[in-house]
């Protein structure tokens, strides 16, 4: 892996356990954002200096060979209610506001090869 991982400060942040975060449930069967298969959800925290943390399911799957279960999180919260909450945020810290706001948050938390 040549790209760094940032697993480890989700991790940190979490108190090592992935299940201290909030589940944030996708809620689209088919993906508004033309992914080819819609999301299973993703975990949000936050780090000590206030930084939004957030990490695909499936990223956590891959990692860990463990599959997320909403109901093991610490809360579960509907996107629309995350952007609702965060829209400020959201506004700005997304490129691309025609993208998947939950997919642009979390690719700088993405662990995975560089080509």
């Amino acid at each position: 892996m040549n790209t760094p991982c940032k697993f480890y400060s989700f991790l940190r942040a979490t108190g090592g356990n992935w299940r201290n975060a909030i589940f944030i449930s996708c809620d689209c069967e088919v993906c508004t954002h033309e992914h080819e298969k819609p999301c299973s959800g993703f975990l949000f925290t936050v780090d000590e200096c206030g930084q939004v943390m957030l990490l695909s399911a499936e990223s956590v799957h891959q990692l860990t060979g463990e599959q997320v279960d909403p109901a093991e999180c610490s809360a579960v919260l509907p996107r629309r209610s995350f952007e609702s909450a965060f829209s400020k945020y959201i506004e700005w810290h997304t490129p691309d506001p025609s993208n998947c706001t939950l997919h642009q948050l979390c690719s700088a938390w993405s662990c995975g090869s560089a080509p």
